[in-house]
């Protein structure tokens, strides 16, 4: 019974997406790395905001192979900053309590409140656009087939993400190791 048990260094944390293996090596990691100084994470950050704002607008192309072609790349380049996004911040974002000291807790949480107010926000800013595009909405007679997905995309990879992204904006840079 007990070889059916999964190991707790291989435990994976299904509400936070990661595992503890990854979380280890992400937060044990000293190799440098221009994602850990507080410049490039803020490019990213603008990066990813302005790929995800792009995502949202792919409502207004009219050619429905065109804007599929437009939300398929702009989707997986969304992804890859997600995922770039996520490292920059050593996964304390999704990290559980128990990987976790007191101060990168104190962090996460601190990060979260301003990200919750965030998708507060956006979540207003996206109904307002699907309230244009739709039914009796300004814009619909611009709209073609299809037009919510490149909307709903958007919305969700920034909800996934937001949490990510304030950490990276306002974490400060890291100090760099001196390998001799």
């Amino acid at each position: 019974m007990n070889d059916a048990k999964q190991n707790p260094k291989d435990r994976f944390y299904w509400a936070e997406g990661v595992s503890r293996g990854e979380v280890v090596r992400a937060l044990s990691d000293h190799r440098p790395s221009p994602l850990r100084r507080q410049g490039p994470r803020r490019l990213l950050v603008s990066s990813a905001a302005l790929v995800m704002t792009a995502l949202a607008l792919t409502v207004f192309i009219g050619d429905l192979k065109f804007r599929t072609s437009s939300e398929v790349i702009l989707m997986v380049l969304g992804l890859c900053l997600f995922a770039f996004l996520r490292q920059s911040v050593r996964l304390i974002s999704e990290a559980p309590n128990e990987l976790l000291d007191e101060r990168q807790i104190a962090l996460r949480d601190a990060n979260y409140k301003v990200a919750y107010g965030g998708i507060s926000t956006l979540t207003i800013v996206y109904g307002v656009l699907l309230s244009l595009v739709t039914g009796g909405g300004w814009l619909e007679e611009q709209m073609g087939d299809r037009f919510w997905t490149g909307i709903a995309a958007s919305y969700l990879l920034c909800a996934s993400s937001l949490h990510a992204m304030v950490l990276a904006w306002s974490k400060p840079s890291e100090p760099q190791d001196d390998a001799a």
